[in-house]
């Protein structure tokens, strides 16, 4: 039987970090990984590096239990901040190396060209991580990510949390504007436009706006 696999330390020791700033109250930060089944977490956390730790369906669950303690407000902002710190950390950590690739052809075609070479290369470094499918598509100008069994919103299929526009997955929306941001220099407006929570779909299908500058969080 093969054995389950297990994501990053720094993967979770992120999520600890960010609620930690979110949640300074030592108690109720102690309590947010009890719920989580990662109590071993809450005063021992992992080192920041790739060793392997938690179990993606692990990962889920600390996930549900931010919208499960947390008012929608606090959920996600924590879920965008994490996101946005480890998308980073992976700039950081030389994990996005393919970079060196897209800059020797700066010169050929155009820059849209080269953003979804390196979406799309993202993408399915974020397949082979995970272990779930990333698809990314154009759609005129713009680009559409569909993520099939969507980690960031597992936990509440069967109850979803009654925030005020029926979207979930934060975490999604923020690693990506901060990834085309990265990759084209320019800001990029990115909506959850289908959440699999509302439509009983495989996957959640995410938007990317080409030239729509971002303007408000979303």
């Amino acid at each position: 039987m093969a054995k389950e696999k297990r994501l990053p330390s720094y993967v979770i020791r992120i999520v600890y970090d960010i609620i930690a700033e979110e949640t300074p109250n030592r108690a109720a930060h102690r309590r947010v990984f009890e719920l989580a089944n990662l109590a071993p977490y809450a005063d021992a956390p992992p080192p920041f590096d790739d060793s392997p730790s938690i179990t993606l369906r692990e990962y889920e669950k600390i996930i549900g239990v931010v919208w499960q303690v947390f008012d929608e407000v606090q959920a996600r902002e924590i879920l965008r901040r994490t996101a946005q710190r480890g998308f980073e950390n992976l700039t950081r950590s030389g994990a996005l190396a393919y970079t060196q690739f897209l800059r020797a052809f700066d010169s050929l075609g155009t820059k849209q060209e080269r953003v979804a070479l390196a979406m799309r290369k993202l993408t399915d470094e974020m397949s082979r991580a995970l272990g779930n499918r990333h698809t990314f598509l154009r759609d005129g100008d713009d680009f559409i990510l569909d993520l099939y069994d969507c980690p960031y919103c597992a936990e509440l299929l069967e109850r979803p949390p009654a925030t005020s526009d029926a979207r979930y997955c934060y975490s999604v929306v923020a690693f990506y504007e901060a990834a085309v941001t990265w990759a084209s220099g320019d800001r990029h407006t990115v909506q959850e436009v289908a959440c699999r929570v509302v439509t009983k779909e495989k996957f959640c299908r995410f938007k990317i706006f080409w030239n729509v500058g971002l303007k408000n969080k979303v």
